[in-house]
């Protein structure tokens, strides 16, 4: 009976740090999509900053309570909004909010679960109706079982979905590489062509055609693949605006 009742301790204790940890998510889900809705990096960060002071009490408090997949979680959107703090572009930093928001949301729902409470506290300890506690429990239990089935479903849709959306990226990210490594050498011909030309028309006092052109990985990842082909387009079309500049005042 003792080892019982210091059971049910065990689990009450348990059971309020789940519920901490749920509210704490949920100011941590406030801060995140205040963030998500900022219109400069400052105040992106500023909210970042708050919804990571959240995260780490969610982190503490589902391992007390043995919260798993939203230990998981929480350890997941930690590192997104850190990297999102690490970022000075504001569309870089962004993408790393957006997935800690999705993160986040899959914490509640894990909590929800977690919050669940433990059949065992409603058993009344009667000898002469354990009979009839034991088949309560048993339907409580089945009940619960019930509804985490339906939430590892729901939990392997998302992972499904994500795995869908990555192998989307990487596609996409090699097409944008490709047109890239094209656009950036035919530019740099360009380029070349351009300045020779300038030089056969003698113009000596004129400066030379240069464009920075190049393109990093993170700013591919964050624009669609028109967006990539518009920027290059742009980039010729300011070479030969300058050329056109050139000749006009070259004598």
């Amino acid at each position: 009976m003792l080892v019982f009742l210091l059971s049910l301790v065990v689990s009450a204790r348990a059971s309020d740090q789940c519920g901490t940890a749920y509210q704490d998510a949920t100011y941590a889900l406030e801060h995140t999509e205040k963030a998500l809705q900022a219109n400069n990096i400052e105040h992106l960060k500023q909210y970042s900053r708050r919804a990571i002071e959240a995260m780490e009490k969610v982190y503490m408090d589902t391992e007390k309570c043995a919260c798993t997949e939203a230990n998981n979680s929480s350890y997941d959107v930690l590192e997104y909004l850190k990297k999102s703090l690490e970022k000075e572009k504001f569309e870089v930093s962004r993408y790393y909010v957006k997935s800690a928001l999705t993160s986040t949301k899959a914490i509640l729902i894990s909590l929800d679960l977690c919050n669940e409470p433990d059949p065992t506290y409603d058993l009344v300890v009667d000898e002469n109706n354990l009979i009839t506690q034991e088949q309560e429990l048993l339907a409580q239990q089945q009940a619960l079982l019930k509804k985490q089935k339906a939430l590892e479903a729901q939990l392997k849709a998302q992972k499904e979905l994500q795995a869908k959306i990555n192998r989307e990226k990487e596609i996409k990210l090699a097409e944008q590489k490709k047109i890239k490594f094209e656009a950036e050498t035919n530019l740099l011909e360009l380029e070349n062509v351009i300045n020779r030309f300038i030089r056969i028309m003698d113009c000596g006092n004129s400066e030379p055609v240069s464009e920075n052109y190049s393109r990093t990985l993170e700013e591919l990842e964050v624009e669609s693949i028109n967006a990539t082909k518009a920027y290059y387009t742009q980039k010729a079309r300011d070479m030969a605006d300058q050329l056109i500049m050139v000749l006009a005042d070259c004598n």
